[in-house]
């Protein structure tokens, strides 16, 4: 667009040119600006779920190290069973053999005499 200095009055011709190219550029204008509202709306939407995503379901280190304790926790009563039910086994087996050995036991304290 070329600057153009005229050195006579402006004609209503010229008004409504002047007012048409006007009215064009302002349609872009608010073409563009709705474009970046629609943007901006979507953009701000993205964010409101990544934070929310970032709320519900990632682990920080807390809930890290929650899982780790429990886990911790879990291993101990584990190794705690495992230890009683050896000390049980053991305790069976001693009973076992002494109800296998309970009728020559018996034999010798009914010895005749």
């Amino acid at each position: 667009m070329k600057d153009e200095i005229l050195s006579e009055p402006a004609t209503k011709g010229d008004l409504i040119n002047g007012l048409a190219k006007l009215d064009i550029k302002i349609s872009a204008l608010a073409e563009t600006v709705t474009r970046l509202a629609i943007d901006g709306a979507k953009t701000q939407a993205d964010v409101r779920q990544i934070k929310d995503d970032m709320a519900t379901k990632m682990s920080t280190k807390d809930d890290i190290s929650r899982i780790l304790n429990a886990i911790d926790k879990f291993a101990g009563v584990s190794e705690n069973y495992k230890r009683k039910d050896l000390e049980r086994g053991h305790m069976l087996m001693e009973q076992h053999d002494k109800l296998e050995n309970h009728e020559g036991r018996l034999i010798l304290l009914e010895t005749p005499k």
